[in-house]
């Protein structure tokens, strides 16, 4: 099962990508405010709360596990923070390569603090994995900006290792996944709202306030299409493997190949026309990945010692 949610989730960050980098360049006076506007849009969820309160099971026993979730929630927006900025300087599908960084960090992280060990083929998946990421960001036309964006992104694959590794100490001591989910909302809510104490980022949102209320509804579209990849993300989590759930969204480049290409062809206007460099190249990619899965998702061995 851990299987179909590890697949689910980079399929909605391919289209997450995509709108994203749609807003970066066209909403966004500063790569930065998905950061602001993901939090407001993140509200919905609290409405959503009372009807939900009477069905969950509130087994919250541990303070410092609250703690735990909170930061949890801050290290995906600080990880948002820096993909926002690495957008700004390569094409959605690029930057969704860069992102499996975390494949290459998590399992040298696991096997340091949980003393986690898989099979061969586990880390030869990977290893093909990692590969075909990197060629695709070879790819990258944007030379100039492809330092800077790799930059960024190393930084925010750098938060998110701490946050998948963070989701499964906290998934061993809170059965319930949906609270989970509202206390890493809630940090996550809190987090992205911190900015705006500051007058200059104040400003800068007040005077892109109009181009955000024309594009309101694509925004609050990605946040609803973001928790459900972070729900399928941490349900993978829970009944699965960490490095293994980062290795399979290495299969993010892939999804958003597919999508763009199909973009270009169903609405050439949204597209981005750089899809088309190379693309008998990335067809064999993305092939090469789907072998990857294979290997990544067979059955292994898990010895695993304490956080």
């Amino acid at each position: 099962m851990w299987l179909f949610f590890a697949l689910l989730s980079p399929f909605l960050w391919a289209i997450i990508h995509l709108l994203d980098s749609h807003c970066v360049e066209k909403v966004f006076d500063r790569p930065w405010m998905g950061v602001i506007t993901s939090s407001l849009s993140s509200l919905v969820t609290f409405l959503l709360l009372p009807l939900a309160a009477p069905f969950v099971v509130w087994d919250i026993s541990a303070w410092d596990i609250v703690g735990l979730a909170l930061l949890t929630g801050a290290l995906i927006q600080i990880s948002q923070a820096f993909y926002f900025q690495a957008l700004e300087y390569s094409e959605a599908g690029i930057v969704a390569a860069y992102s499996n960084i975390t494949t290459i960090l998590l399992p040298i992280v696991s096997f340091i603090f949980l003393d986690q060990s898989l099979e061969l083929w586990n880390y030869l998946g990977m290893i093909g994995l990692v590969a075909c990421s990197g060629c695709f960001c070879l790819l990258d036309q944007s030379v100039s900006g492809r330092s800077r964006s790799f930059f960024y992104m190393l930084l925010a694959c750098s938060a998110q290792v701490g946050v998948l590794l963070l989701e499964k100490h906290i998934s061993e001591h809170i059965s319930c996944s949906f609270v989970v989910f509202l206390l890493v909302t809630v940090g996550f809510t809190v987090s992205g709202f911190c900015p705006l104490l500051l007058s200059p980022v104040r400003k800068a949102f007040k005077d892109n306030i109009f181009s955000l209320k024309t594009a309101a509804a694509i925004i609050i579209g990605i946040e609803i299409i973001n928790f459900i990849a972070i729900f399928c993300g941490q349900q993978a989590v829970r009944l699965g493997t960490p490095s293994l759930v980062a290795a399979i969204e290495t299969t993010t480049p892939a999804y958003t190949f597919f999508l763009s290409a199909l973009l270009l062809l169903v609405l050439p206007r949204y597209a981005d026309r750089r899809v088309r460099h190379q693309f008998k190249l990335k067809l064999l990619l993305v092939s090469l990945m789907v072998i990857g899965v294979g290997l990544v998702s067979s059955d292994l061995t898990l010895a695993s010692g304490t956080f």
